[in-house]
């Protein structure tokens, strides 16, 4: 603690006030303004930069994308004219294989005669798992679908034949009845109005259920009499693919709008199409689920502009839009939308700002110089305080204050400090320190109060403690269970957590508070797995000394409580409260009937899924409860460089457990039962195994009634 030093003292805010105002102050001013301005123009010059070259780049890159299809067209159909009733051959089909294999982007080729409506076609087929035809269940192996409809001893016949290769026949189907007529699709009827090349409007293909785009030429004899219409198809993902290469910034966004204001093309291929009514069509901007181009285009519709700045999207962060029209000579109105969000253009201004800085630097160097001179009596003391005050904040209590100052605010500060140090040093010791620093922090006072929050809770048991230490030494058990809490307190703590008790051999700890915490499930979920290891380093060292083992259990839930101070004005303990409680230390108790070692509940699961490996156990009640509660293993985390990550095995195995437990869920009895075997034979004993295996066999034997719910009831803890 500081003693008083005599001597001439002077005030410290008088001092300070006058430094800052006369030399701060104007820097600090000077300085913002020059950054603004130039930053300003710079981000104004990037951002319409970069938008008008993905601008320029999408025009160049669908005409690349379209003129080698329509000269395909094209020639197509001069070869067609030339062919006339050759064409009806099946042979003639060979060329057009042979165009698709040239042409990948190219989805179909087909020609449709005007006299009967007889259509020849060629389908490149999806690969197995993509997208089928339509009612059609093409053999795996098939590359190409040939599709004729044409009379045939004079009935009309819809014939599809599946080839691997030309020559090489894998399938054929024959439709029931024809119902297909070429001459009433919108392609045939574009080609027939015109002597060139016709891009069909977007719509849906019959063949695959999908949207896209058809070149169409017309072919006429000499003296015009038409003969029938040759077309290629596109399919509008191969426009999103060729738009998402393009992608402005991280969070951009490209895509394309026809002239009805429809969805030709975006970063999302599946975004295209809506059910309305039972029937599927083609979405228009404003209708698909990427919020940001919706609203990007409703508030050009609603008179921004094609050129504007707001804030789009669920988060409403703010974006830079561009719309601009296809050039007249492209044939088509259609209009490119780039939005990018204003946060990508930062980082070419940061050489703008390094010369800022650098002039700033200057100034703040001569200024430095001259408060340095003038100030160094005042502040050095109140440096050392701040430093003081800094560790206190940590709770880093260690050392005595021996500060001195002729300041009357700095020593009276001091002294009033070091008071708070050292009764803080004797406080964190029964309070925890996430709790004590949070009221630091806050400076509010302490009262009985709560506030309803989302948080996620622990517990923690040791399996047969209370059997171990039967033949134990009070001291023994009390060294082991301080080893113990430790350990598990340090791993706790690291992961934002906060021990809210110990009960007996048990650890209640939760997270999200006192300090709030937006990640807390994972970082809950991240702490369980840690415990898992610091419980397997420690019963290592115990059966190393002939220790028995101390094996441990967590339970997780996470869901909406009270927290706050409870108890009198004079004693209160800062802890939560509610159903949620209760229930993550009924699910703790449930690991005892599986053989588990860490259970979480399915608002866990579902909150964190995408970053863990879990592992599903179906839907528990457990005891004192009435409602069915999803449950989980919480195996592993996912994600590369984690201690914690799931290996190959681990995904191997939960991919076992998954099928095999959809079978029981399935209710197919035996199907589940042989899976549970296999999977008990690959992967070891295994508690849940060996639980759901004796309910399938007994429900193959007796099957559960209608309403079975497929919940296992627990009586007691």
């Amino acid at each position: 603690m500081t003693g008083r030093k005599k001597g001439p003292q002077i005030r410290l805010r008088v001092g300070i006030s006058v430094i800052f105002l006369c030399v701060m102050l104007p820097l600090t001013g000077a300085m913002t303004v020059v950054l603004y301005r130039q930053n300003s123009h710079l981000a104004n010059d990037l951002a319409q930069s970069a938008m008008d070259g993905t601008t320029r780049d999408v025009v160049s890159g669908v005409r690349n994308l379209l003129g080698p299809m329509a000269r395909v067209v094209n020639l197509s159909a001069a070869f067609g004219k030339a062919e006339g009733e050759n064409l009806r051959r099946v042979e003639s089909l060979r060329p057009l294989i042979e165009t698709l294999e040239a042409f990948p982007d190219i989805y179909a080729l087909f020609f449709a005669f005007a006299k009967d409506g007889a259509f020849y076609e060629v389908i490149r087929l999806p690969p197995p798992g993509g997208p089928g035809l339509i009612g059609r269940r093409p053999p795996p192996e098939a590359r190409f679908a040939l599709r004729i409809i044409d009379t045939v001893e004079g009935e009309a016949v819809d014939s599809w034949v599946y080839i691997a290769k030309w020559g090489d026949v894998v399938g054929v189907e024959r439709a029931a009845k024809v119902t297909y007529d070429p001459r009433k699709r919108s392609w045939y009827e574009a080609a027939a109005k015109t002597r060139n090349v016709a891009t069909s409007g977007i719509h849906i293909f019959s063949s695959i259920g999908r949207p896209g785009l058809t070149l169409s030429q017309r072919l006429a004899t000499d003296d015009g009499e038409m003969i029938g219409v040759f077309a290629a198809d596109l399919l509008t993902e191969t426009l999103s693919r060729f738009l998402a290469e393009r992608k402005v910034g991280r969070d951009g966004r490209i895509f394309i709008l026809d002239e009805d204001g429809r969805l030709l093309g975006s970063p999302d291929p599946n975004g295209a199409l809506i059910q309305r009514n039972g029937t599927l069509e083609i979405a228009k901007a404003n209708e698909i689920s990427d919020q940001v181009i919706g609203d990007a285009v409703r508030l050009r519709d609603t008179g921004m502009g094609n050129h504007f700045q707001a804030p789009l999207g669920k988060d409403a962060e703010n974006y830079l839009v561009s719309f601009t029209h296809f050039p007249e000579d492209f044939g088509k109105d259609w209009t490119i939308g780039v939005v990018a969000a204003e946060s990508e253009f930062v980082a070419p201004l940061r050489q703008a700002s390094l010369r800022i800085l650098l002039i700033g630097s200057v100034f703040l160097v001569l200024a430095s110089i001259a408060v340095a001179w003038a100030s160094r009596l005042l502040t050095r003391p109140i440096q050392q305080l701040t430093e003081e005050t800094d560790k206190i904040k940590a709770l880093d209590l260690a050392g005595d204050i021996t500060i001195q100052s002729s300041v009357v605010e700095v020593h009276t500060l001091a002294a009033a400090v070091a008071t708070m140090k050292a009764a803080l040093r004797s406080f964190i010791t029964y309070v925890p320190k996430d709790l004590v620093r949070h009221i630091i922090a806050t400076g509010g006072g302490i009262g009985v109060d709560g506030e309803r929050r989302q948080m996620s809770i622990l517990f923690t048991d040791i399996e047969g403690f209370t059997q171990t230490s039967e033949f134990m030494t009070p001291e023994d058990v009390a060294l082991r269970l301080s080893i113990y809490f430790e350990a598990m307190s340090e791993a706790i703590v690291h992961r934002r957590g906060t021990v809210d008790k110990f009960i007996g051999d048990a650890i209640m700890a939760f997270w999200n508070a006192p300090e709030l915490d937006d990640d807390h499930v994972a970082n809950a979920c991240h702490t369980v797995l840690a415990c898992l290891a610091v419980s397997e380093q420690l019963n290592r060292d115990l059966i190393a000394n002939r220790f028995p083992p101390m094996p441990t259990r967590f339970g997780l839930h996470t869901g909406t409580v009270v927290v706050g101070n409870v108890g009198s004005s004079d004693r209160m303990q800062y802890t939560v409260l509610g159903s949620s409680v209760n229930l993550a230390s009924r699910i703790e108790g449930i690991n005892k009937k599986f053989g588990t070692s860490a259970l979480v509940t399915g608002a866990v699961e579902e909150l964190v899924r995408d970053r863990f490996v879990f592992r599903t156990l179906g839907a528990v009640v457990p005891s004192g409860t009435s409602v069915p509660v999803p449950l989980f293993e919480l195996v592993a985390a996912l994600g590369d460089g984690l201690p914690d990550g799931a290996d190959n095995a681990v995904l191997r195995r939960c991919d076992d457990w998954n099928r095999a437990f959809a079978l029981y869920l399935d209710r197919q009895w035996l199907a589940a039962a042989e899976a549970l075997r296999r999977y008990l034979g690959d992967h070891g004993d295994d508690g849940p195994a060996r639980i759901f295996l004796e309910k399938a066999e007994a429900y193959g034997a007796a099957p559960p009634p209608v309403d079975w719910d497929g919940a296992l009831r627990f009586e007691g803890k």
